[in-house]
């Protein structure tokens, strides 16, 4: 690859960067394969120029990481909780999703230490739901087995 062809493919992965619509690992790997792609390239002035461009490009996946993480934390939540409140089922089918839907948050508050706090806070209506759904349960099986005596 030759320095003009290095800024067509430079220009590509900024726009799949601005755009949005790449994951991390795409974005990662058009960076690698740019960085492979450049090693040919031996004239100074050249050479400096691809060096300070690819370590921009890696800087803005690395952000758009974080930045798509964040996004991905929120969602993952969003949907436990979604699923955790659902009324459908027994009381202990719905005690089990929200058992889930604590452990996922919990795991997810684990590899995000940034949100860590706010995350673990969302749990705390997914507890009391479970605490009250317990007490239900607990009343229907004492009078499942008072009515079986």
């Amino acid at each position: 690859m030759n320095y003009d062809e290095f800024n067509t493919e430079y220009a590509k992965v900024l726009d799949k960067i601005k755009s949005g619509r790449s994951t991390w690992s795409e974005l990662s790997g058009h960076v690698t394969r740019l960085r492979q792609a450049t090693a040919g390239i031996t004239a100074p002035v050249e050479r400096t120029q691809v060096d300070h461009d690819l370590a921009a490009l890696s800087q803005m996946v690395d952000m758009s990481r974080r930045t798509n993480d964040k996004e991905d934390v929120w969602t993952v939540t969003s949907e436990a909780i979604r699923r955790a409140s659902s009324q459908e089922g027994s009381v202990a089918d719905r005690i089990a999703r929200i058992d889930a839907a604590i452990n996922d948050i919990t795991a997810l508050a684990g590899r995000n230490p940034d949100e860590r706090d706010a995350l673990m806070q969302s749990t705390s209506t997914l507890r009391i739901l479970h605490s009250s759904l317990q007490s239900s349960l607990h009343a229907e099986q004492a009078e499942a087995a008072a009515a079986a005596r």
